[in-house]
């Protein structure tokens, strides 16, 4: 069965142009993935150059060639720029219209002008070009966990081999004037692009819709105050250091911190303020414990950090200068009859049945003491099964759904 050309033309043009606008409108849902908007932008104005083609031998070559080809251009720039914008880079707009200038300046010219092959070979340089530009801007961002950016790279480097290999082709076999363009070789050209266009577009779409919701899923992991791991994250990461912890010798170490007289900050100062002195808090320790230290809010003035340490004498020197930290840095922020502080309790995990549980039960102990001792100090509690003491049961510390403060037995050793 032949294929009809002016069908499949006219297929491809109002394709490219609906996908184009879906494109459009999943930007326009989504403020913080702009991306789709470039996207769908080169996809709708690649459906003008393409209309614009598939009308040659009916309007001015002009058009159907110098203008058609740049619109096509400028519309692998867009993809381009979409990809840079996806992953969090600016645009390059003066790059952007360096292709098509190119091509405007070349087809006007001499050899160009009258030649179909040497046109057809500069076109395909420069979408391949282009293409690989984009495939390389996808690479860059490959980091992030997102499944559709690898087919997204495979189908653009499979469209630069195509481009790339349609230069030779076109040399070394000739093109003979206008004929072509009711051929075989139209034919499939058109297919290409046709199918080229659906699946790139849909690789696009899954690709914003994974980076969506990807953010939704971070966005619930993360204390939107103060920008650390809350109260889920946090358990969920210590749970799987605790898992991992293994061979004799590894250690584990809890740091347990809460605010001191942060009511007090509140009440006189506001709840501005109070918000502020969370966030000091938080970015002081985040820099003093550095990034191989899990370090999350869980619950109103309490932070927590987990982290592998050879002892307990490594864990408590590292409490210690978390609050020496604070106390320099908040001296700069708050009245002298406010100053805040921070009490911390310490405790490293014992056997391998200890469970996170147990091992911020034990830390709550040794905070306990550390308020009860004057405040602004570190204490430790080494968690042991042999003595059993009552604390609170810090399911409700960790935030866990629907837990509640009671008190139970947890074994502890001060």
């Amino acid at each position: 069965m032949l294929l009809d050309i002016h069908t499949l033309s006219i297929v491809t043009v109002f394709v490219t142009a609906i996908l184009g606008a879906l494109l459009v409108f999943a930007g326009l849902q989504n403020s913080g993935v702009r991306a789709p908007t470039w996207w769908g932008a080169a996809f709708i104005i690649g459906s003008f150059g393409l209309g614009l083609i598939s009308l040659r031998g009916t309007i001015p070559n002009w058009v159907s060639i110098n203008a058609a080809n740049a619109l096509v251009l400028f519309s692998y720039s867009l993809l381009w720029a979409g990809a840079r914008d996806f992953d969090g880079r600016r645009p390059l707009l003066v790059a952007m219209v360096a292709a098509p200038a190119l091509w405007l300046i070349a087809s006007a010219t001499s050899p160009l002008v009258g030649n179909i092959n040497l046109r057809v070979a500069l076109m395909s340089a420069l979408i391949a070009t282009l293409s690989a530009f984009a495939a390389a801007e996808f690479w860059r961002g490959r980091a992030e966990p997102l499944m559709s950016r690898w087919p997204t790279i495979c189908v653009l480097l499979v469209n630069v081999a195509a481009m790339a290999a349609r230069i030779p082709v076109t040399l070394l076999s000739p093109l003979q004037g206008q004929s072509w363009i009711n051929g075989t070789a139209f034919v499939l050209l058109s297919f290409a692009t046709l199918l080229f266009t659906v699946v790139l577009a849909f690789l696009l779409l899954n690709m914003t819709k994974e980076r969506t919701e990807l953010q939704h899923k971070v966005a619930s992991l993360i204390d939107p105050l103060t920008g650390v791991p809350n109260r889920r994250a946090f358990i969920k990461g210590a749970n799987r250091r605790l898992a991992r912890r293994g061979g004799a010798g590894a250690r584990l170490a809890i740091l347990l911190f809460d605010l001191d007289h942060f009511k007090k900050v509140n009440d006189q100062l506001g709840h501005g303020a109070g918000d502020s002195v969370l966030q000091l808090f938080a970015a002081a320790a985040t820099a003093t414990l550095g990034p191989g230290v899990l370090f999350g809010r869980i619950g109103g003035e309490e932070f927590a950090a987990v982290t592998a340490v050879d002892d307990l004498d490594e864990a408590v020197a590292m409490a210690e200068r978390v609050r020496a930290r604070f106390a320099a840095v908040a001296a700069d922020h708050v009245t002298d009859d406010l100053m805040p502080s921070v009490s911390v309790g310490v405790t490293l995990a014992g056997d391998a049945q200890t469970t996170v549980t147990d091992l911020l039960a034990a830390a709550d102990q040794a905070l306990y003491r550390a308020k009860a001792n004057g405040r602004n100090r570190v204490e430790f509690s080494e968690w042991s099964p042999s003595i059993v003491s009552l604390v609170p049961d810090v399911a409700a510390l960790a935030g866990e759904p629907g837990a509640k403060r009671s008190w139970r037995k947890v074994s502890a050793r001060a």
